[in-house]
């Protein structure tokens, strides 16, 4: 069956071809009205835009992308809800930019997916605020794919409108990327046109039936109903648009209804929910002087629409001058810009009760309202198709259209269908490419929407052809939460998971289903397992799961080709068939109702309050609630969080926000806070600042670290850090009264310890003393420190050399001093941490490149060269982490090309690399002038403290009279020179000790590599890691290895991702291959002992 629209209403023609003649032309008809008002918090205008105001602002911005851009490029939009979004938005369209919106990251929310939206849009620029951006860059602006980007302040930008030049942009120019689709490895990005956009945009005015004079949104501005129906849809009406934060309507939904009211807004909406929401939440006490009689179209689509809910919203607000009349249902999808049917202004939505099990074989039995509670179903209808649109129901097997009465797929054609996804040739063609098979006639978009038709009410949608899952109006892929479950904890079998939602309570519940390995089943903490299960789904995807069922090995319903049968998941869900671990669910329902304080708020009430609240809202017992755990760890979506900052100012006064709650780790550190607050604000002579504000051991961050520190005393197993050495730390060293083999030092060439390098630095105590008592600059300045200096130089082949006294400061406080804002700085994304340091300080622009890729780095080189005054490539010679070596040619090659300067730090590296170890060059057969700072530490291969810059007589000169840390530092001490130029000779004089190094280093990894373990990219390095992906596996192994007398210190979380946590392997040419023999029997043993370990996937 197919329905095409009988065309255009002359009444509703948007003016132009493109948006751009859109806006361009309401300033010429409507400079001064009223485009867009905002209200930060739900209640209170920030801010107000006339349409000349906003084109202004939108050329200024439109200006500076032009000078970092060229038409074509992707720039990702990374805004808080605001008018700044929209002038951002419409800039990249009039700089023929393609705009990608997107969701802001939240503190603790991984980046994988918007890693993943910008390598697939190939994006190079990003748009913020900059308040935005000084949320973002604590976390998100070091990540190597954001580090590449251009990051664009809009609201910071003095660039003039008059430098705006226009560009030609055409009807079927690409406008925006849509990434509203796709798994979270895998997005796709929809491609939305110019056309696409004026097409719908007239469709949308077409439906309405009138031009509304006020519309009011709360609709997030980064998906299809917020920005087409919310931002753009008032240029395209001449209308204002009144806009609201999200989160300001999930906290309180009356703010949205009381916005209508006092701005007499005809036309609003949102997904079924938010009317769910205001029935729930608002109170009765709460309607006095509500006007919503100017609310002529409440728009309700983008998710499952409930007939109880428009007769449940209908009764409570009708007293209140709201008419059933004013609900417009509405079907559509990015894929088709917005909007494909609705219902008729003015005419009701008509409900249809339909025989379940007939649906279920794609039939339409229609059945009588009284036996709803048999089994049957309530469908509300979606309407017809506008503006010459068609909606087709066809058989997704045969690719035939439907009878009358059959239940099949949706396919759509017409101007508002995209043009495809991005880079996905294949699936563009599958998706949008659809023909009949009969008929030939195509193409159409094949949406995966299962529906019907009947003429009089037009499309009822029914389900979906495939899994995804369909959340408060967003789309859910359950593949990308079941790899979340499965990874989440080393007790649940790989591809043994199911994602499905149950409809409970009037709202889609998400409900997880796992297998549990056979090997945890005997010593299983289920409440930990679903612990981590709520937590993980909650970082990755912003969901709260309602129930987690703990399944016995096996038992996932599967085909028999192994694939998930999720609904039959579902089914024995519901029927309560499934095989359990335990008796019952670890998280049962239990009947708690929240209690009423009186308003003495102490400290033991609030966590009792909060408890039974979590208890309550989430349906898991109130003794299974752990104050010293964070709220994230109980998984609170976005909407749960609003909700509980509603209750808990309802009961105490007090409004709290979501950064407090992230602030403070820990539930009870929180309740401690909040007591405090409430004490303060019930008694306003208080004036005592709160010890958290004062005392380090009540820091916020101190409590997260304590948090961490009790979780590694809690596997029994000692601190791992810290551990007190009692002798001299070389291939062995002694702790606790144990002498253990040690790779836990960087003492690569045994030199430290070795008795002329101690007698030398005790001779220079005898005559010098410890201290050099002041700036080498003033009086501090020893023959010593001259000797070491011009030694290192020919060491390395260059003309000077500077020593600092700390090797971290080394890097900072040259690279700090060396560049500004005017620069341009990029390093590795595997860089130091004293890089980063330094490149912070500088307030140079600092990007980082892929590991090691020098072609990447000179795609940057070429795009960004030009912009900047100096710029400074970093590298290092050995990477402490993956113990691999960068080709030093290609990035000499570079430096010389692009006319930057190339600074290597040879912390690792010196000492180790060539056959005299005299560093990466001599490996390479590089000219040490080829590389403008050489920066090494004193630590390692020179058995010492401290570092040095080494290059030209002009940059040490420069350095020694000018930079920080060297004028306004103490000298390095006697002790420390004489013992670094000391073992400087010795290795001069025997570099045997660095083909030893190599040996052993090669020894060791060749044996580890033999055993399938996974080395990472270590190669020619006595570094060494063996990367097991687990920070609790890692600290466990590292203690079995302790007790089998192997020292090894584990890296883990933060120092390296969770995924990338390891034992790092320092490699001495002390060791004897009989040491390295004994430790790699010893960790294949360790690894039998940690029962999560499969030592054949190290």
């Amino acid at each position: 069956m197919t329905i095409v629209d009988s065309g255009i209403k002359s009444d509703f023609l948007v003016p132009g071809k493109t948006l751009i003649d859109l806006l361009h032309q309401r300033v010429k008809q409507q400079p001064h009205h009223e485009a867009y008002i905002f209200l930060q918090d739900g209640e209170i205008e920030t801010n107000r835009l006339t349409y000349q105001e906003l084109e202004s602002q939108v050329k200024a911005i439109a200006a500076h992308l032009q000078s970092l851009g060229s038409p074509g490029d992707r720039a990702l939009l990374l805004y808080p809800p605001g008018l700044d979004f929209i002038a951002g938005f419409f800039a990249c369209l009039y700089a023929g930019i393609v705009a990608v919106p997107a969701y802001p990251p939240k503190r603790n929310q991984k980046l994988s997916r918007l890693q993943a939206i910008v390598r697939d849009a190939r994006a190079t620029l990003l748009l913020t605020t900059a308040e935005m951006f000084q949320v973002i860059e604590q976390y998100g602006t070091n990540e190597p794919t954001f580090k590449q980007l251009h990051w664009v302040l809009s609201d910071r930008i003095a660039t003039p409108a008059r430098d705006f030049i226009p560009v030609t942009v055409e009807s079927n120019s690409l406008a925006l990327l849509q990434y509203t689709s796709g798994s979270t490895g895998t997005p796709k990005g929809v491609m939305v046109s110019h056309g696409n956009l004026m097409h719908n945009c007239t469709a949308i005015l077409q439906f309405l039936g009138k031009t509304p004079n006020v519309g009011f949104s709360w609709l997030p501005p980064y998906h299809d109903m917020g920005l087409i129906g919310g931002i753009l849809q008032p240029v395209s009406g001449g209308f204002t648009g009144i806009f609201m934060p999200p989160m300001a309507f999930l906290q309180n939904p009356m703010r949205w209804l009381k916005g209508i009211s006092t701005y007499k807004a005809t036309v609003s909406g949102g997904p079924n929910f938010a009317y769910d929401l205001c029935v729930q939440n608002i109170k009765s006490e709460q309607l006095e002087n509500l006007d919503l009689s100017s609310w002529e179209i409440a728009l309700n689509g983008a998710e499952p629409i409930r007939s109880e809910t428009i007769e449940s919203f209908t009764k409570l607000f009708s007293t209140y001058g709201f008419r059933l009349s004013s609900f417009q249902t509405c079907y559509g999808m990015a894929e088709t810009t917005l909007l494909v049917t609705g219902v008729k202004k003015a005419e009701v939505p008509t409900i249809k009760v339909c025989d379940t099990k007939a649906l279920e074989q794609n039939q339409v039995v229609s059945c009588t309202a009284t036996d709803v509670d048999r089994g049957q179903r309530k469908l509300v209808s979606c309407g017809h198709p506008w503006l010459n649109q068609t909606v087709a129901i066809v058989d997704p097997v045969s690719l035939t259209e439907c009878e009358t009465g059959q239940v099949g797929e949706i396919w759509v054609a017409g101007e508002s269908v995209a043009q495809g996804y991005w880079n996905r040739a294949e699936e563009t063609q599958k998706t949008f490419g659809a023909y009949f098979a009969d008929s030939g006639e195509g193409p159409f978009l094949r949406t995966g929407d299962l529906g019907f038709w009947q003429d009089e009410a037009g499309l009822f949608v029914t389900g979906r052809l495939k899994d995804l899952l369909v959340i408060r109006g967003r789309n859910h892929y359950p593949q990308d939460i079941e790899q979340t479950v499965e990874t989440s904890h080393p007790g649940l079998g790989f591809h043994s998971s199911a994602a499905f939602t149950v409809e409970m309570d009037g709202s889609d519940r998400l409900i997880v289903v796992c297998e549990v390995k056979r090997t945890y089943l005997r010593n299983l903490d289920a409440k930990e397992v679903v612990k981590t299960i709520r937590q993980s789904v909650l970082r990755e995807h912003e969901l709260q799961v309602y129930r987690v069922l703990l399944l016995k090995p096996g038992t996932l319903p599967k085909t028999s080709s192994g694939k998930i049968q999720r609904f039959a998941c579902r089914e024995n869900f519901l029927a309560g068939n499934l095989s359990l671990v335990t008796s019952e669910s670890p998280d049962i329902p239990q009947p708690i109702h929240l209690n009423e304080y009186p308003q003495h708020y102490s400290v033991e009430s609030i966590q009792d309050w909060i408890s039974q609240w979590l208890a309550t809202k989430l349906n898991i017992p109130m003794q299974s609630i752990n104050q010293k755990e964070s709220f994230e760890t109980y998984g609170l979506d976005s909407m749960q969080v609003a909700q509980f900052i509603q209750d808990l100012q309802a009961w105490s006064g007090y409004l709290a926000n979501i950064s407090t709650l992230q602030t403070f780790g820990a539930i009870a550190t929180f309740a401690q806070y909040l007591a405090q607050e409430l004490a303060r604000q019930n008694n306003q002579a208080l004036t005592e600042i709160p010890p958290e504000y004062y005392q380090f051991e009540c820091f916020p961050e101190y409590a997260q670290l304590q948090q961490r520190l009790t979780h590694i005393q809690t596997l029994e197993i000692p601190n791992p850090y810290f551990q007190m050495q009692e002798s001299l730390t070389r291939d062995c060293t002694q702790v606790q009264g144990r002498t253990l083999i040690n790779y836990s030092t960087y003492n690569y060439l045994g030199l430290s310890g070795d008795p002329a390098v101690s007698a030398a630095a005790k001779d220079a105590i005898d005559r010098y003393g410890t201290s050099v008592g002041a700036s080498r600059l003033a009086s501090g300045e020893l023959l010593l420190h001259r000797e070491l200096e011009q030694e290192i130089a020919e060491f390395i082949g260059v003309e000077d050399c500077i020593v600092y006294v700390s090797g971290h400061a080394t890097n900072v406080t040259t690279i700090g001093h060396l560049f500004n804002s005017q620069d341009l700085i990029f390093y590795d994304a595997l860089s130091h941490n004293s890089i980063l340091q330094g490149c912070s300080l500088s307030r140079a622009k600092a990007i980082p490149f892929p590991h090691n890729d020098w072609q990447a780095l000179d795609e940057m080189l070429k795009d960004q060269r030009q912009h900047y005054r100096r710029v400074l490539i970093v590298i290092e010679g050995i990477y402490s982490m993956d113990g691999d070596i960068p080709e030093l040619p290609r990035f000499t090659e570079l430096k010389q090309r692009h006319k930057a300067l190339l600074m290597v730090d040879e912390a690792h590296s010196i000492g180790v690399l060539g056959q005299q170890g005299r560093g990466i060059s001599e490996f390479f057969g590089v000219q040490p002038a080829d590389v403008d700072l050489w920066m090494g530490t004193l630590s390692k291969a020179f058995a010492s403290c401290g570092g040095y810059i080494a290059g030209s007589k002009a940059l040490v000169n420069y350095l020694k009279y000018t930079v920080p840390g060297f004028v306004y530092s103490v000298g390095l001490s006697p002790a420390n020179t004489a013992a670094a130029l000391a073992a400087l000779r010795l290795l001069k004089a025997d570099p045997t000790r660095v083909k030893t190094l190599h040996q052993r280093s090669q020894h060791f990894l060749t044996l580890a590599k033999a055993k399938g373990w996974n080395t990472a990219t270590s190669q020619n390095s006595p570094i060494i890691p063996i990367v097991l992906g687990n920070s609790l596996t890692c600290i466990q192994l590292s203690h079995i290895l302790f007790q089998a007398g192997i020292n090894v210190q584990p890296i883990i979380y933060p120092a390296v991702a969770n995924h990338a946590a390891r034992l790092r392997f320092f490699i001495s040419s002390l060791h004897t291959e009989e040491q390295i023999n004994a430790t790699i029997a010893a960790l294949a043993i360790a690894f039998t002992q940690v029962p999560h370990i499969d030592a054949e996937n190290v």
